[in-house]
């Protein structure tokens, strides 16, 4: 069904969706005309103009679904004069948003739409993002607002295309509903982060196509390992987020067991068995927020994999990270990662890897749980600043001009404008200075040595490693023993021979061979 005021915008998308083999059941001038159509029959997929006057778009897909007895995907669309209008039909749930005039884009909306699957073309895509980055910048002051703007533009799609499960900023959502019933009425909630044991190695020797297939018949084994009441997501690569509420640590714990066994006992087509290693944490006996608690869990993980991998741990014989620090960090953090995945899936998934090789060398560092928890962040956060570079600069396989280059050299100081209000001054300090190098040659301010913050030291240390091991569709990563090399060749010169050293100590722990840590695999 289309739902538009102007007939001739009608026509054009009706003759557009028509031509790309798509049935178009029903055409109308405004929300009422199709609450009356909706009677009649019920659409898969309606298009509406995020601008319809009258009763306007978002009160009209609220009722189109009170009426229709199935699902109903929309695809809003917008011209150049009415793309802040988007915002109004976000919390409503809309699929998909592309510009009016892209007979290729809204086809394709349609069909993602019309399977589950969402899209967000790149001109609406900018606008977006520049609207909501301007609305954080102009009310910081407000950030209570803001935080529900940006959390609602990031709720727009919560399903893991490739498992069906639920995906990141869905699990923090409800993770963030299931603490405040459990501070209500004084509950524990649990919370198990699971990773699969050298994914990255399945990849290289089995192929993509055989590593997908392992993530989702892992998905699977999680939906049927956990109880109604609880809830497992894909939260990032290999990486899955279970949340047990009304669970202490003890059924936590057994939980997080029994689907590792379960996981350990399935022979996966053409791989044989895969492992991982599950951190544990529990609100309120470990951690006090919703941060505290997730990042008290990875550190359970981290711990697991130092300890073997293939295990369980929980925290409570070492400190949760996080512990006594009350630094408030709300959603904006989740919602600008979120932003960034829309336009450079694979830029986030380095970043999740650079967060986690960033916290292993801090931990050999002897840093302390709260710096551990600010490195973290950083890491995630690192590259957030590429929202303000172009799609054309950012999407670009071939190489960059001088000029594309000073756009991309630019990206520290916008990573640090957007982030500086939402976190701690030392993660906002990490991000704006991660390109500096050792000897001063770095930018955008030239710092050297100790000048440099211990936390952006090593968060280059780690975006190295991780950016040479990544493949990517315009070059080969190469092997970690080589990348690692080049690190350490360029020791006291473009990095801290000292964070430089704990990478090797990360990769070889005891002298070993080389560690297959979870680098982005493609």
């Amino acid at each position: 069904m289309i739902i538009d005021a102007d007939p001739a915008a009608r026509a054009w998308q009706a003759a557009a969706l028509r031509d790309g083999g798509v049935w178009v059941a029903a055409e109308a001038a405004s929300g009422e005309e199709a609450l009356r159509l909706v009677r009649a029959m019920v659409p898969d997929v309606v298009v509406i103009d995020a601008a319809l006057p009258g009763m306007g778009a978002a009160a009209t897909v609220r009722r189109l679904r009170e009426l229709a007895p199935g699902e109903l995907s929309v695809v809003a669309v917008a011209d150049d004069a009415s793309i802040d209008r988007l915002s109004e039909v976000v919390p409503v749930g809309v699929s998909a948003f592309v510009a009016k005039g892209k007979s290729e884009d809204l086809l394709n909306a349609v069909e993602l739409a019309s399977t589950g699957k969402g899209v967000l073309s790149p001109e609406v895509g900018r606008k977006l993002l520049e609207d909501v980055i301007h609305l954080f910048e102009q009310q910081r002051n407000r950030a209570n607002s803001l935080e529900q703007t940006v959390s609602d533009l990031r709720a727009t799609s919560v399903t893991d295309w490739l498992t069906g499960l639920k995906n990141h900023g869905y699990f923090f959502d409800r993770l963030t509903a299931e603490l405040e019933r459990a501070r209500r009425y004084d509950r524990s909630v649990s919370v198990a982060v699971v990773d699969i044991d050298d994914f990255k190695t399945v990849n290289d020797t089995f192929g993509h196509s055989m590593g997908d297939a392992v993530l989702r018949r892992v998905g699977e084994i999680l939906r049927s390992q956990i109880r109604e009441t609880d809830l497992a997501c894909r939260i990032g690569g290999e990486e899955f987020g279970v949340l047990m509420p009304e669970t202490g640590t003890v059924g936590a714990a057994q939980a997080a067991e029994r689907i590792r066994q379960a996981i350990a006992s399935v022979e996966m087509p053409g791989v044989g068995t895969v492992h991982v290693s599950i951190g544990v944490a529990v609100f309120p006996d470990q951690a006090g927020s919703r941060d505290q608690l997730f990042e008290a869990a990875d550190r359970a993980l981290y711990r697991a994999k130092r300890d073997g991998k293939n295990q369980v741990r929980v925290v409570g014989d070492y400190p949760a990270v996080g512990s006594g620090d009350t630094r408030p960090v709300g959603p904006v953090v989740g919602a600008l990662i979120g932003a960034l995945r829309m336009r450079a899936p694979d830029l986030v998934d380095q970043s999740i890897r650079v967060a986690e090789l960033s916290v292993a060398i801090g931990t050999i560092m002897g840093m302390k749980a709260a710096e551990l928890a600010d490195l973290h962040q950083a890491g995630l956060l690192h590259d957030v600043g590429m929202l303000s570079v172009p799609d054309s600069v950012l999407l670009k396989q071939g190489t960059l001009t001088n000029e594309e280059w000073g756009l991309v050299r630019s990206h520290p100081h916008a990573g640090h404008d957007l982030v500086a209000a939402a976190v701690h001054e030392t993660v906002a300090e990490a991000v704006l200075s991660h390109h500096e190098c050792f000897d001063g040659s770095g930018y955008p301010r030239g710092l050297r040595e100790d000048g440099i913050p211990v936390l952006a030291r090593v968060v280059k240390v780690a975006d190295a490693f991780v950016a040479g091991t990544s493949k990517r569709a315009y070059r080969v990563g190469r092997s970690p023993t080589v990348v690692e090399g080049e690190i350490l060749a360029e020791a006291g010169i473009l990095f801290d021979a000292v964070v430089a050293e704990a990478l090797r100590t990360v990769l070889h722990p005891g002298g070993g061979e080389v560690i297959h840590l979870p680098v982005a695999a493609g």
